[in-house]
């Protein structure tokens, strides 16, 4: 009924006597109590033959992990569903490509989701495509296969009987309704549940921020990024007064479209409950008086950038890492445009001439073979870089968590985190879990 932000995404409002379900923040008058019934994912109200309001658009909505619980390999599976793995590939291929059977996959979304993965998996792309018929002017046919959909007429069959329209239709009802784009980029409203401190976010990607790859104004972050040979670049504005970032992506190739906004949502944080997160951390009576609200993780774009750039900060300072890591771009980075390059790829690192880095040649070695190593493994398995000479665990740690992909990583020997452990009298760490990436950003904060 206070349609508060906080738990947009948390749950999802479905209404009996229109069959039509909403997020908790939808604008429209609210339904009697008993004409209400109330799901944890819009998928399950979707199965459940409900269809999404067209006023406060579901998709679009948060993403929440909150029906996940501590499945650690259902979160790793729902992150790549939602950047479109199952898009490419079969049931069995995906399970055995994480290590587990699909038996076992199936049981686990079942358990804590009622549904099967290729039904979760469906579900995203028809929401995708809801989101870039809304906020697009793509091609009806272009939006089928950016989204995944192998043909249109499955797309239109699967759109039609989940939102009882079709895409044509819909399109002509917004079209309208709002004046067409002028841009040829793509432009989306990515969500986050509140509190979001974009004032710290800021000036922690400021203070490194690295001008040959990315641009960060005062209520905006850019960058140029590759993902599979696909190159691009963003720019996202926050916008506090609707909880979101507006988003404009330029992409050589739009089949990546959705992979490009999971990867987007991660640098940004924009999936984590930051109510949750605070309410863990304050439990401790010393760790509570530092805690500042809305604190995000910056992510990089992968956990290769995060590995080139923990690299080059072992044993100095933040500035010099920067330094490093700015002569590393300009070097060996291909170019995107006039104005901007992008970051390194492993193969240019494994081939370049590293003498112009002004540091000790057994460092130079270690980022050599930390590339290779990414090239060998495609990056799976992190902890097996622990066996790379010059590899060890502060800079394993600083490398999940600089690549947001875990919140639970402590770089316990980083000399900000002794510093404020000392400083603050904080001692038990395990009271943290599952969210000691967050406790870091908190110390490194009260520095």
């Amino acid at each position: 009924m206070a349609r508060d932000p906080r738990f947009d995404g948390i749950f999802f409002v479905a209404v009996k006597t229109t069959g039509i379900y909403c997020r908790p923040v939808c604008p429209a008058p609210a339904p009697k109590e008993q004409n209400v019934a109330y799901y944890p994912s819009s998928v399950q109200a979707q199965e459940a033959g409900f269809r999404p309001c067209l006023r406060c658009r579901p998709e679009t909505a948060p993403l929440s992990a909150a029906w996940l619980g501590n499945q650690a390999v259902l979160k790793k599976a729902v992150a790549r569903i939602q950047a479109g793995a199952l898009s490419q590939t079969s049931l069995q291929d995906f399970s055995e490509s994480m290590g587990i059977s699909d038996r076992y996959l199936r049981k686990l979304f079942q358990q804590y989701l009622g549904v099967s993965p290729i039904t979760y998996a469906n579900h995203l792309r028809l929401m995708f495509a809801k989101q870039l018929l809304h906020q697009t002017q793509l091609p009806i046919t272009d939006i089928a296969f950016i989204a995944g959909f192998n043909s249109v007429r499955r797309f239109n069959d699967s759109f039609k009987a989940t939102m009882k329209l079709s895409p044509s239709n819909l399109r002509k009802k917004l079209n309208s309704q709002q004046s067409p784009q002028e841009s040829q980029a793509i432009q989306l409203k990515l969500h986050y549940r509140p509190p979001y401190n974009w004032s710290m976010m800021q000036e922690f990607l400021k203070q490194r921020e690295l001008s040959a790859i990315e641009t960060v104004s005062n209520h905006s972050y850019s960058r140029t990024f590759s993902l599979d040979g696909v190159n691009g670049y963003f720019t996202a504005e926050f916008d506090s007064t609707s909880s979101s970032f507006n988003v404009t992506i330029e992409l050589s190739d739009m089949s990546k479209l959705l992979e490009v906004t999971h990867h987007i949502r991660r640098v940004l944080d924009l999936n984590s409950d930051l109510e949750v997160i605070e309410k863990t951390l304050g439990q401790d009576k010393n760790l509570q008086p530092l805690l500042k609200s809305g604190l995000r993780l910056p992510a990089t774009w992968n956990t290769f950038e995060a590995g080139v750039k923990a690299i080059l900060g072992q044993q100095v300072s933040v500035k010099a890492a920067y330094t490093h890591t700015a002569s590393v771009i300009e070097q060996l980075g291909s170019d995107y445009n006039e104005q901007y390059k992008l970051f390194p790829t492993a193969q240019q690192i494994v081939d370049g001439d590293l003498s112009f880095l002004k540091m000790p040649n057994s460092r130079k070695q270690t980022l050599h073979n930390f590339a290779q190593w990414s090239l060998d493994t495609n990056g799976e398995d992190l902890s097996s870089i622990l066996t790379i000479k010059g590899i060890g665990p502060w800079t394993y740690e600083y490398i999940k968590l600089r690549s947001g992909f875990d919140s639970d990583a402590f770089p316990e020997k980083d000399l900000g985190v002794i510093k404020a452990m000392e400083k603050h009298n904080l001692t038990n760490t395990e009271q943290w879990q599952p969210w000691r990436s967050y406790a870091t950003l908190q110390l490194w904060h009260s520095l």
